[in-house]
């Protein structure tokens, strides 16, 4: 069985999403809070992508992205999806790139990583967050199905919960990969009761993916994996599953050649989104002038 997806599905969220630059022609974002430039926030995520001043550099060509910025990326591609699929805010989340190191958060983190009254993360048919293993690349992980884990919801029916790694440099796969995600599950449960036999047994599959060019725009990739992914994720998660096969080759299925326009884009989103903080910020007259 195979699929064609470009003439029923959508096509790459985060491009049909972008914003048009801001009017104002100011391109050069002033600081607001501290060194902080813009923030963006998953819906319904505790911790948000704060771009600082000195991040903004790294928005230059042939520069390597920091983990906000690359968090930033993920985080609009999942809010476009949520805002152009109606009904389907419990289909994802979309965390943090820090969420790959979760057993290493201390105090100055918070513990839970969705603010109260937000529907629980493994709840979500798909958790998805980019990752850096070796603080040298970021690639992207899809939890899908975490559900079937939780022993409330599935006490005893099949588990398809399985972690997809999407790598744009194959040579540099992350370490431990099967015991790192069994970690992320189990912090990412909360507390609640999950299958542990299965939670041992969750698979982590590493499908062919773009491979990129060079050595310094794998933070680019996440994002538009992500949002490739969201295009059409029943028909991806069958495809990556060997359940549905998608025609065409890797680079075409994955929209590979869009991947030149992601630098400029995320560019003009994160100017776009410190004007909107610039603004609310200089709206608010109680806060004091700086001292001279």
């Amino acid at each position: 069985m195979t699929t064609q997806l470009r003439q029923n599905t959508p096509s790459w969220t985060f491009f049909n999403a972008r914003p048009t630059p801001p009017a104002s022609g100011n391109r050069i974002p002033h600081a607001v809070e501290g060194d902080q430039v813009a923030e963006l926030r998953f819906y319904g995520t505790s911790i948000p992508a704060s771009i600082q001043q000195e991040d903004l550099a790294r928005l230059e060509p042939k520069q390597w992205l920091s983990d906000n910025l690359c968090t930033f990326y993920c985080y609009e591609a999942g809010n476009a999806y949520l805002k152009g699929a109606p009904g389907r805010a419990k289909d994802l989340v979309v965390l943090h790139a820090r969420t790959w190191h979760l057993a290493n958060w201390t105090h100055g983190f918070p513990k839970n990583v969705r603010v109260k009254g937000a529907i629980p993360t493994l709840e979500h048919k798909y958790v998805a967050f980019p990752g850096n293993d070796s603080e040298t690349h970021f690639f992207l992980c899809i939890i899908i199905f975490p559900r079937d884990l939780l022993l409330e919801f599935n006490p005893s029916g099949p588990v398809r919960t399985t972690a997809l790694i999407l790598n744009s440099l194959q040579q540099l796969p992350p370490s431990n990969p099967k015991e790192k995600v069994r970690s992320i599950l189990f912090r990412l449960s909360e507390g609640r009761p999950l299958r542990d036999k299965e939670l041992a047994r969750v698979k982590v599959l590493h499908p062919l993916m773009p491979q990129q060019p060079n050595g310094y725009d794998c933070g680019l990739y996440p994002g538009h994996f992500l949002s490739v992914f969201l295009g059409a994720p029943e028909a991806f998660t069958a495809h990556i599953l060997g359940e549905k096969t998608i025609e065409g080759a890797v680079d075409e299925i994955w929209n590979h050649s869009r991947i030149r326009y992601a630098r400029q884009n995320l560019k003009d989103l994160v100017l776009a989104s410190s004007e909107i903080q610039q603004a609310a910020f200089d709206f608010n007259t109680d806060v004091p002038l700086p001292v001279s």
